[in-house]
């Protein structure tokens, strides 16, 4: 590994990443997120979600082949499971559709980067970033988290995205892909506690919880976020998710600025559909106008269920 990659994180000399940090065009540095289900023939309209959809592995690769044509930097895959349990066991096999979803993209659109969710909520019964065992199983879910990133690693996810916020995620999944996988980027995750999930979680199918058993980031305390992030950078990750990207544009600059890692704005499915319900203004033009902003605050990558339509 190069002195470049120690200093900058694997993220930014990744050849998937590249084209997207050395371009100046708006297109390039995007991430459009898809929904993928085995209970989908094909496309799904979920109900309530403003417009989400849970598409098929054959559509994913549809959508990979459409995003790689439109310029995008990549697919974020997140996984919805008919079947749930109270260890997350189904998102650790091989065979899980979020795996098959990577490896069917990668076959199809090789340049495309591929990144995934690595988090437990959307396939436990009781809907909590962390699994349970008596009370919270905190080594349980790192070993499990481990588990599925090792699965995305073979796979050939080119970003793993531990969205879960659970302190020692990012040491577990570096320590679980060991020297063979080496190489693929772990992002550190700044997510504030905020109103804007709704939506995803109801198209993943998560279980609702009337209160969270791991925290978010407190929405007026900076300092605490910066600390997070310090402590997982420390730990070895190589880039920095900020969610909500539009809510949370100061922090987006301040990590830009203070910061050696590439930043990445993750506009969430509720700040989509702000300018996707609304059917007498420009959507699409809006929304443009909302990446450039999180681009001029320091975002490297802006992740947008919108990115297809501003490219």
């Amino acid at each position: 590994m190069s002195q470049g990659t120690l200093t900058r994180g694997r993220l930014a000399e990744h050849p998937a990443w590249q084209r997207a940090l050395g371009s100046d065009g708006l297109a390039a540095r995007l991430v459009l997120p898809i929904i993928v289900s085995d209970a989908v023939e094909e496309r799904e309209r979920v109900e309530g979600t403003g417009g989400l959809e849970r598409i098929s592995v054959t559509e994913a690769v549809r959508e990979a082949r459409a995003a790689a044509v439109a310029g995008l930097a990549g697919l974020l895959v997140f996984g919805c499971a008919d079947r749930k349990d109270e260890t997350a066991l189904i998102a650790s096999q091989r065979d899980h559709v979020v795996p098959r979803a990577v490896r069917a993209i990668k076959d199809a659109a090789p340049d495309l980067a591929v990144a995934t969710d690595v988090c437990v909520c959307a396939y436990t019964a009781h809907g909590q970033c962390v699994l349970f065992a008596g009370g919270a199983d905190i080594a349980g879910t790192l070993a499990r988290l481990g588990e599925i990133a090792v699965v995305h690693a073979e796979a050939g996810a080119d970003l793993l995205i531990p969205s879960g916020m659970l302190d020692g995620t990012v040491s577990a999944i570096r320590q679980a892909l060991g020297t063979e996988h080496a190489q693929i980027p772990v992002a550190a995750m700044a997510k504030i506690e905020s109103g804007l999930y709704r939506t995803h979680g109801i198209a993943v199918g998560k279980v609702d919880v009337a209160e969270r058993a791991v925290p978010l980031l407190d929405p007026i305390d900076g300092a605490a976020a910066r600390a997070r992030v310090e402590r997982d950078l420390a730990a070895g990750a190589d880039a920095i998710v900020v969610k909500p990207g539009l809510v949370a544009l100061d922090l987006v600059a301040l990590f830009s600025r203070s910061m050696d890692r590439p930043v990445i704005a993750f506009h969430t499915s509720d700040e989509h559909a702000i300018f996707a319900l609304d059917e007498d203004a420009d959507g699409p033009a809006a929304e443009r106008e909302v990446v450039g902003a999180s681009r001029r605050a320091g975002a490297d990558i802006v992740i947008s269920y919108g990115a297809r339509d501003i490219a």
